[in-house]
């Protein structure tokens, strides 16, 4: 009998909190959550397992990042009106950001007076936050819903393709089985490899647009940063197309002056 064991990762929540969130640019509510490794049969877990870390997510751009708990009074069940949430769960946010606080406002007033390395560093900040979601998204083969509709089209096809071959050269069935085969497989594939633009398109390339339309990067900018990227062999360095950032960023440039 073959039997599936090994460790997994689990993730339990502990509530939420307010801080600040560097792709927002601005304080927002998250929640908390504790990572554990933990043994497992058949995927299942009994435990929460031996402690690996904590993450906050964002509740309004869904991105994560590395926690501290320590640094919070309080977490609290569920997202409370704004003001009491900080004073229950960080009340010195403010305090603790204040720098960074004090660069967002000169941000919002003309991010053109900002310095040179501090523009730089604010431009390459989201790219490197959100770095980990690209590497693991193409760490292994993922399904969308794209895939999922090429394989209902290949089973389509695989039964399609035979019968209409039969009914029409009835000696000719077994190539019909072939050629759906084929198209099929060709279908699949052909979705699995613009599986992975499709999530820099969706999931990468408006998030980082929100995030840097404040500050109004240029061309050559971007070009850096992502020269930079790709020298660190970050995939998102050769994953990410420039010219659809572009376009994210001129349509919310547009919305803003509107």
């Amino acid at each position: 009998m073959f039997i599936v064991w090994g460790r997994k990762l689990v993730y339990r929540k502990l509530g939420h909190v307010a801080d600040f969130c560097p792709i927002c640019r601005k304080p927002r509510p998250f929640a908390l959550q504790r990572i554990g490794s933990a043994g497992h049969v058949y995927y299942i877990t009994v435990s929460q397992g031996e402690l690996v870390g904590y993450e906050r997510t964002c509740l309004k751009c869904q991105t994560t990042f590395n926690a501290e708990p320590t640094q919070y009074a309080k977490v609290v069940p569920k997202p409370l009106p704004w003001n009491d949430m900080v004073r229950q769960t960080f009340p010195t946010l403010h305090e603790a950001w204040a720098d960074r606080l004090a660069l967002e406002q000169q941000v919002r007033d003309n991010p053109h007076t900002l310095s040179a390395q501090d523009r730089h560093a604010l431009i390459r900040n989201p790219f490197l936050l959100l770095s980990p979601k690209v590497e693991k998204r193409f760490a292994s083969t993922h399904m969308d819903k794209e895939v999922g509709f090429a394989l209902l089209g290949a089973v389509v096809l695989l039964i399609a393709v035979p019968a209409l071959a039969r009914a029409v050269v009835p000696d000719q069935a077994e190539v019909g089985v072939l050629v759906a085969m084929g198209l099929g497989a060709s279908l699949v594939v052909w979705q699995i490899a613009m599986s992975g633009s499709r999530f820099m398109r969706r999931q990468v390339v408006p998030v980082l647009a929100q995030c840097l339309q404040p500050l109004q990067p240029t061309p050559g900018e971007l070009q850096a940063v992502m020269a930079e990227l790709k020298t660190l062999k970050h995939k998102m360095g050769s994953k990410l197309k420039l010219p659809e950032l572009y376009a994210q960023l001129k349509m919310k440039a547009r919305g803003s002056a509107g």
